[in-house]
Order: C-alpha cells, then sequence, then structure tokens
C-alpha cells in the first residue's frame, strides 16, 4: 500500500473515533435526539457553524465538547484529505518515474534480446532467458500482458512492435536478437521487413503459423523461422515412430521428472576457469560437457578430460537443473562477480 494512503487510513479512523464520540456525547450525556447529535456533529466538524448564537441552554461543557470536535474534527479531516490527495499525486509521479527509469536501463542495454509479443511463447522464452541473464525487452499493446511482465520485473515497453517508434525506443540498433512472436502471420512478415531495414546486422527469429509463411519470412529478412505447429507434429511423430528416443529427449527439458537440462554457456576472457580442463570443471558437479564449440572450428563433442576452456568457446552440458545453475556461477562467471550478464543498471 502506498504510505499516503496509510496514513489517510489512520486519518479516517481518527476521524471516525471523533464522530462517533461527538455523537454519543450529544445523545448520551446531553439527552439529544439521535438524528440530531448526528446533525450536530455534521455541522460542527464541517466547519458550517451554527445560526443561532450560544443561549442559555448551551452548558460549559457542551461548548467545551463542541471545541474539541471542530479542532480534532477538523484536523483530522484535512489530514485525511491531504493524504489522499498526496496518494494520487505520487501514484503518478512513481509511474512517471518508474517509466523514466525504465527507460534510463533500455538505453543502456546493448547486445540485448527484444521479445515482440508476450503471449504463452513470449511469456516462456522470458523465463527462460531471464533463468540464462540474458537481458531482453518485451513489447506488447496489450495492458494485461504488460501487467503480467511487470508483476515478473521484466523490462518492457507498451506499444505496436510493428511501429519503427517503438522498435527505436527499445533499442532496435544495438540489440542482438529480435524474436517476433506475434499471433497474426501477416503481422509477423511486416514486422521482418520493418527490422532487417532499421539493423541489418539483427539476429531475427520469428513465429509462423502457416507452412507457405515460412518462405515470405525468410525473403522478409529472418535469420530462423519457427512453427509451432510442425515442431508439436514432429514431436507426436517421434513419440509414435521411435518411442524410446523420444523418451530420452523428453527426460531433457524443465517439464521432466528427472529435472534434466541441456543448456549452453560462453567462456569469456573474465571466466573463473579459463585455462582449466574439462575433467575439472566436471568433477565438481553431476553433469556432463557434451560439446565445445570454438569460433571458426568444428564443434568438438564428447571433449576429452584434459581439453582446456578458452575465451569464447560456447559448452554445451547437460545435468539436472541446480547443478547447471552451480557449474554456471563456479566455472563461467567472471572471477568475484557471480552475475555475468544482468541487464545494467
Amino acid at each position: 500500500m502506498n504510505a499516503a494512503l496509510g496514513r489517510a487510513r489512520h486519518g479516517a479512523l481518527i476521524l471516525g473515533y471523533v464522530v462517533i464520540f461527538s455523537i454519543l456525547s450529544y445523545h448520551l450525556w446531553f439527552d439529544k435526539p439521535l438524528l440530531e447529535s448526528m446533525y450536530w456533529t455534521v455541522i460542527t466538524i464541517t466547519g458550517v457553524g451554527y445560526s443561532q448564537g450560544i443561549g442559555l441552554e448551551v452548558s460549559e461543557a457542551r461548548q467545551l465538547i463542541s471545541i474539541v470536535v471542530i479542532i480534532v474534527g477538523m484536523l483530522s479531516m484535512a489530514y485525511t484529505v491531504g493524504m489522499l490527495i498526496q496518494a494520487i499525486v505520487e501514484g503518478q509521479l512513481d509511474k512517471a518515474l518508474g517509466a523514466k527509469r525504465m527507460t534510463k536501463v533500455i538505453d543502456k542495454l546493448k547486445g540485448h534480446v527484444i521479445i515482440c509479443g508476450f503471449g504463452r511463447i513470449g511469456q516462456n522464452l522470458s523465463h527462460r532467458l531471464s533463468r540464462h541473464r540474458v537481458p531482453f525487452i518485451i513489447i506488447d499493446p496489450c495492458a494485461e500482458s504488460i501487467a503480467e511482465a511487470k508483476s515478473h520485473e521484466f523490462l518492457f515497453l507498451e506499444g505496436d512492435a510493428t511501429d519503427e517508434a517503438a522498435l527505436l525506443d527499445a533499442g532496435i540498433q544495438r540489440a542482438a536478437t529480435l524474436v517476433i512472436a506475434l499471433q497474426n502471420d501477416s503481422n509477423n512478415v511486416f514486422l521482418t521487413l520493418t527490422a532487417r531495414n532499421m539493423n541489418p546486422e539483427l539476429r531475427i527469429i520469428a513465429r509462423g503459423e502457416h507452412p507457405r509463411t515460412e518462405k515470405k519470412l525468410f525473403q522478409a529478412g529472418a535469420n530462423e523461422v519457427v512453427m509451432p505447429a510442425v515442431i508439436g507434429a514432429e514431436r507426436v511423430a517421434d513419440m509414435i515412430v521411435k518411442p524410446e528416443a523420444s523418451d530420452l529427449l523428453r527426460c531433457v527439458g524443465h517439464e521432466s521428472g528427472l529435472n534434466a537440462e541441456l543448456e549452453e554457456f560462453t567462456f569469456t576472457a573474465e571466466s573463473a576457469y579459463i585455462g582449466r580442463t574439462v575433467r575439472e570443471a566436471e568433477e565438481k558437479f553431476q553433469l556432463m560437457i557434451v560439446a565445445v564449440r570454438r569460433p571458426g572450428c568444428d564443434t568438438i563433442f564428447n571433449p576429452r578430460d584434459d581439453e582446456e576452456l578458452h575465451p569464447d568457446d560456447n559448452v554445451v552440458v547437460m545435468g539436472p537443473e541446480a547443478e547447471i545453475e552451480d557449474f554456471f556461477e563456479t566455472c563461467v562467471a567472471p572471477v568475484g562477480n557471480p552475475a555475468l550478464a544482468q541487464v545494467p543498471q
């Protein structure tokens, strides 16, 4: 709860106590009817005032109570109204400042991923990238989707991804990858063409629903095209044609009961295990280094135990999720700085 709203709540509570005290005092102490007691309380607290002067029938005790009710009631009312106004102003300021902070963070991003569309694919992708500490930003026009992204503290922009202004705000000139996950194939093709013209070096991964769209996406400038329907059909076919191999592949995924993952990391010059061997990297964890790929070289599958790790090596590992996380923190992350790819603040 906003702090000002909390204070307004306390002020309203005090005001309520004053109203109850005043009504009961007029009603029980001075034998006034309940409606008249409520009337005198309202005009006293609101400062409307009395139309008549102080007669002999108005005792000193009643005058004293009226003074207390006026002072405490009006102060508590003014305090409550002031806090409500402050809460409204602070809410607007928080929103404006939050947008400004978001813009500053986005302006610092470089080599990040832009996710266009926060549907089922966008949401699952965001969680995976977040777990891998890959900086990314979401663009979506739906307020509900933006609220969902905000609840997970993801970077986001509320807008139409097909609009060049939104892409510029997301830093498309500095981005490394653009993921197009809109539900409409026409929008995906148009967005691919727009993004390719804005950044010729950008890696574009586009979603396609219909087989005939795949060719158009490649012609528009997509580097890779992902077709969920085709992937799902291939998965079902594997379960039918080669069930044993399918079960093994199913074990390597987040839905597996074995909690086995197949992940890849890139070593940098600051990584902790540069110059050390595959054996040293594996011996601390219950996982296996499946392959090592070096720039300009062929991929080394099942590398030897004495194979040394070098900067820019891309390492593919397989094992339980927790072990992979420990492997990253111990071996891949820079020495003394386990947050290898945190979003810049």
